[in-house]
Order: structure tokens, then sequence, then C-alpha cells
């Protein structure tokens, strides 16, 4: 297997990469191909110990959870039953596909006879979850939570309230148990067995089998000293970076609620593809590894209010695009279920953002952020279980789709910070301006409340002049213009202030946008256009002289797009204003740092005008009831064209 590296910019939130260390490899690396090699429980209790004494402000449980963020009730592994949950319990948690194995759960029928001692002995329970028990007993713990065991399937009340509690009962466990080796519950942990046997009576074995194979001579290759047959990572991060590539291509890494399990433990023991890894807040580990920092953490201490999320506490969108990202792939057998499998992550991010976060999208970048792209055509969700009204999956909102986000499309939402490219030159500004008031609504007829895009109002006031600033804010002030640093976070430079410190913790859930803005209809060139740098169609629109007017891009492939599209009037309405710096006009467009975004540039009725590209920012949208309307697409017109052609306005509901 060759080695790739992974992209800096795609490591937040992913697997391992982050935390691996850099120093170059004890021995050979490979992927285990004999299967009768254990894995060995003394490198698993390493890993523990050394985080126990070196880690334990980081990755330590916060010592009190509130009543409301426990487990209900433990699996105890040593007497066989289920428990309640008391003060002071320490208790591993699994995360696991659940998938179609059937076996058996906890139900209210079932409560009583599974608090007996060894009921769980002659219950038919999942091999995942036996494995699962057999380690923790091995690593001498006691408790284990697993969902199917330790939350009561058919009460809805219990069920509500312990999925609320789920990111604190994740980042509370002493560590969790990750299973992406199999697809289902029905399988094992890893097809190795494991074993109190030191790894270092293995190791001399593995070396001298390397060594006979790599000198062995091989049809059609020249000998080679350096050639392995296993790959040619040569650092310890690079064997995780392909582990972590593995992990994401697992069944596990592809289900929605195993996101945020992934995201709120603190410490993590990883079987995938017959090897294990561990994953800590501080350092990350893979199996093979001899050397295990024994240092106090570098990295910067946990907030419990986030229950451990490695989140900024500042509203770092960037960051937030990367997250959402990550997510929008995964699959949900109820698809209704998005934003519960998201509540974790969304609560924490909701403490960080002021006004909270309406259906996913953060309040304070509003306007910004509600200019999100797919990548490829994305698949609408539907609701499963219960009536397409009674679910929470507006068209508005990137929750409802399913399928890879282009994140560069949020880039305005982060037009505060001052950038660089991975080359080192400084980003250009492209910022977004609010030309709408936008409410949301739970339904058409309840309150509607105002939704507050602060970012853009303080970029406004403050941004310009030597007017006072919020606390904690101090000016730098330059021969190329002004630049602001914030005390809480000294690192980064910013183009204006931001609001910090001051998010609610409100995760709130709409189903309605509504607004008064200007519509116009226009009509489209007979071509259709492939993306620059996705893989979805683009469509030209044009202006009532014939003249270029702007672009959609459609949640479609080019081949895909029906050919009595280009024939009708496309209905837009206006969401926002947007500008971007086109930068040093010898600079090719198309190496822009926008130019996988905008993909007007690339077609061949665009011209450049100018050293600013001007435009509004709109939705096309279909009527599905008198008064709303629902998202298929969004783009961008012209400013000269727009302020000719959408002349009205009208009242709009977004479903």
């Amino acid at each position: 297997m060759p080695y790739h590296p992974i992209n800096p910019h795609l490591e937040p939130f992913l697997p391992y990469v982050e935390k691996a260390q850099t120093s170059r490899l004890e021995v050979d690396w490979h992927f285990p191909d004999n299967l009768t090699k254990p894995i060995s429980l003394d490198a698993l209790r390493s890993w523990l110990t050394t985080c126990d004494r070196f880690h334990a402000a980081h990755c330590g449980a916060i010592p009190s959870p509130r009543v409301d963020e426990r487990p209900a009730w433990l699996v105890d592994v040593r007497r066989n039953c289920i428990v309640p949950w008391k003060s002071g319990f320490v208790y591993a948690t699994l995360s696991y596909v659940w998938g179609k194995a059937e076996g058996f759960s906890l139900t209210g029928g079932t409560l009583d006879d599974l608090l007996i001692e060894n009921s769980l002995n002659h219950a038919d329970l999942p091999r995942t979850i036996r494995e699962a028990m057999a380690l923790v007993a091995a690593l001498d713990l006691t408790h284990l939570w697993v969902d199917r065991l330790c939350i009561v399937q058919d009460s809805e009340s219990e069920k509500h309230a312990q999925i609320k509690a789920m990111a604190s009962i994740y980042s509370n466990s002493y560590f969790t148990i990750i299973a992406a080796q199999s697809h289902d519950a029905s399988g094992p942990l890893s097809s190795r067995t494991l074993s109190n046997a030191s790894p270092s009576i293995w190791d001399g074995v593995w070396r001298r089998l390397h060594s006979l194979v790599s000198r062995a001579k091989r049809p059609g290759r020249p000998p080679s000293d350096s050639w392995s047959p296993w790959g040619t990572p040569q650092t310890h991060r690079e064997v995780l970076n392909i582990m972590s590539v593995d992990l994401l291509r697992s069944v596990w890494y592809s289900r929605g609620w195993t996101f945020q399990e992934f995201l709120f433990s603190r410490r993590k023991i990883v079987f995938h593809n017959n090897t294990v890894n561990w994953e800590c807040h501080c350092t990350s580990a893979h199996e093979g590894q001899q050397s295990f920092p024994r240092r106090i953490c570098p990295r910067p201490p946990v907030n419990h209010a986030s229950h451990g999320l490695e989140i900024d506490q500042w509203p770092n969108f960037h960051r937030f695009a990367r997250l959402v990202s990550l997510f929008t792939t995964r699959q949900l057998t109820f698809p209704e279920d998005v934003l519960d499998a998201f509540a974790g992550a969304s609560t924490a991010l909701a403490r960080v953002y002021q006004g909270g976060l309406i259906t996913g999208i953060p309040a304070l970048v509003f306007d910004a952020a509600l200019l999100w792209q797919p990548y490829h055509p994305m698949e609408r969700r539907r609701s499963a279980a219960v009536p397409e009204e009674e679910a929470i999956l507006p068209s508005w909102s990137w929750v409802s789709w399913r399928g890879n986000i282009h994140s560069e499309a949020w880039q305005s939402g982060y037009d505060y910070l001052k950038m660089h490219s991975e080359s080192g030159k400084l980003i250009p500004r492209w910022t977004t301006s609010p030309t709408v008031e936008w409410y949301h609504s739970q339904t058409l007829d309840s309150t509607r409340t105002h939704i507050a895009a602060r970012a853009s109002e303080w970029r406004i006031r403050f941004g310009d002049g030597d007017v006072e600033l919020p606390p904690g804010w101090r000016r730098i002030d330059r021969a190329d213009g002004k630049l602001f640093v914030h005390e809480q976070v000294p690192d980064k430079q910013f183009w204006h202030p931001i609001p910090i410190g001051l998010g609610d913790g409100r995760a709130l859930r709409s189903r309605y946008l509504h607004c008064k803005t200007r519509h116009a209809k226009l009509d489209v060139f007979p071509n259709i256009y492939s993306a620059f740098a996705s893989g979805c169609a683009v469509l030209a629109l044009r202006d009532p002289n014939g003249g270029f007017a702007g672009c959609l891009r459609i949640n479609s492939f080019r081949d895909d797009v029906p050919k009595g599209c280009l024939s009708q009037s496309w209905h837009l309405i206006e969401l926002s204003a947007g500008a971007v710096h086109l930068g040093d006009p010898s600079m090719a467009i198309l190496d822009h740092p926008f130019a996988d975004v905008f993909d007007e540039w690339s077609l061949p009725l665009w011209k450049r005008n100018g050293s600013v590209y001007e435009f509004y920012n709109v939705m096309h949208v279909e009527w599905v009831s008198p008064g709303v309307a629902s998202r298929l697409a969004v783009g961008r017109v012209e400013k000269r064209v727009w302020e000719r052609v959408a002349v009205e306005r009208i009242e709009v509901a977004i479903g």
C-alpha cells in the first residue's frame, strides 16, 4: 500500500492524524496479515495507564455530571447483569454498528429480570457486545454502557432523555471501545484474539519475517534493500494517516450515530481491519508503536462545558465547516433522527456562537451559512418513521441533505479571520452582507423569531474608524490597514471584531424561514456546464437583454439535468449581497483561491471587470404550496443585473 498524505485542511476532527507523532518508525510497519498474532492486552493497558498519569487534566471525566447527563443503567460485566448508575461508578462505553443483527435488548418487560445476577449469561447478545464485555473485564473495569442494554428501548421518555445525554455519557466514560471491524453487531471486535503476551515477544518474529521477505527475489522487480511489501510510511504519523483513511472507509464511520460517539469520547480504543489503535485528547498511537509519549500534554485543556469536544471557545466557522463536511455523508436508518445524531455537537457549538444554532445554521453568520453548496449531488433526507410534516428536515438547511457538502462555499462565513493559503499567500476578502431580515418558526402559524447575524453587524460597526472596541479587543494599526486581536485568542488576527464569549447554548429546531425579499425570473443559456472543481452541473443565467447574468449550481450531474429545464424561466429570490476581491489582474482567475467555489469564473460567458466582483446571492425555489417555497439551488447574479431586474418584493416562507 503506497503512502498518501492527508491534506492539512482536512485534518480537524479526522481520526488520529492531528495528534500523531512525527518521529520515525522503530521497525517497518504493515497491516497484520497473520491473524494468529494476538492483540496485546498489555499494550492497551499501557495506553490507559500512560494517559492516566500524564493526561488526567485533559482526558479525565467531568467530576460530577448533572443528573440529566448521566447514564440510567450500566452493564456489570462481572455480575453479568444490568445495574442502575451510581455516583463513583467508572464505566467504559461501546460505539458500534447495530445494523440488522438480531439479539436481546433492554425493554420495560425485561428490566426486572436483567437486574438479577448472571441474567445476561442466558441472553442472546450480539457477538460485538459479548466481546466488548469481555474486554472491559480484562482491562479491570466493572461497568460498560451500551445503548442496546442501557436504554429501555420501548420507553420513549427514557430514550429521549438518554439521547440528549449521549454527549455526556461518552465524554464521561473511562474509555470508549470503537468496534469498526464488522458491518454490524454480529461480528467480532477483531479476527485476532486478545492476549496478555507482551508485544515485544512478537516484534522479533515480524522483524525476521520482514527481513526474509524484503530480500527475496520477486519476478519483475529489481532487488532493493529499501523495498517493503507493506508500503512505505516512514513515521508514526504516516502510519496513522493510512489508518485514518482505512477507518473512514468502514461501515462504522458511515453511520450517523457514531459521529458524536467518536467526537465526545476522550479516550478511544479503536478496532478496525484486524488492528487496534489509540486516540485520546492528547495523542494517538498505532498497535506497532513502541514509544508512547510519557510527558504532560502540551495541548490546551478541554472545556467541560463542551463535554470535551475539541472546538475552539470562539466562533471558528472555518472549523465548523470542516466538522459539518464530515457529518453530512453519514447514513441514518431513520433520516428524521439527523438533528438528534448531531445534537451533542450542536449544543457545544451553540455555547460558542452568539444566537446559537437554528436547525444546524449558526445565527451569528446566518446569511453566509445559508449559502452552503453540494460538492457532488446530494440526496434529500426523507422521513422514514414519522409523517413528513412532523419531521424537521427543511430544504434550506444542510442537515436535510446527505452527501458531500462543499465546505469551501462557506468561506465568506469566516471572512473576519486573516488567513493565508498553504503557500503562505494572504487569502483575499470575500464578504457576505445582509439585505434581508430573516425570521424562523417551528410551524407556519407559530411565533416568528428574528435572526440576528451579528458578525456582519460588528464588521460594519467596529471594522472601520476609531470607535471604542468591545471588551477584550485591541486594534493593531498597520500601513496596509487595521487588524484586531482578542485576549482569549492571542494567536489569531481578525479583520474586525466578532462576538466572543457571548454564546447562549440554544440549539433550536425550526422548519420554516420567513422573509420579505426581492425576486425575479431569469432564463438560462442553452448549455449545461460542469462545475470547475465539484461534480455538479452549472447553469448560466441570462439577463433580459441576452447577456450573462450569473449562475446556479444544480444538485445534479451534468448528464442528468433534464434538457427541458433549459427552456423554462427560473424563479430566484434574493438571500444577501456579496463581494470578493479578485486580486492581481495579471493572475489567471482560475488560480484565485476561491476559483473552486465561483463556478461562473470558469464559464466562457463570464468577463472579469475591475478588482472587486460584486453580486447578489440568490436561491432558486419551487412553490410547494401558496406562499411556501422549497430550495432547489443557490447561486449568484451580478449586482448590476439583479438591481435592474429584481424590482418587486414578496413575502416568502421557505420550508
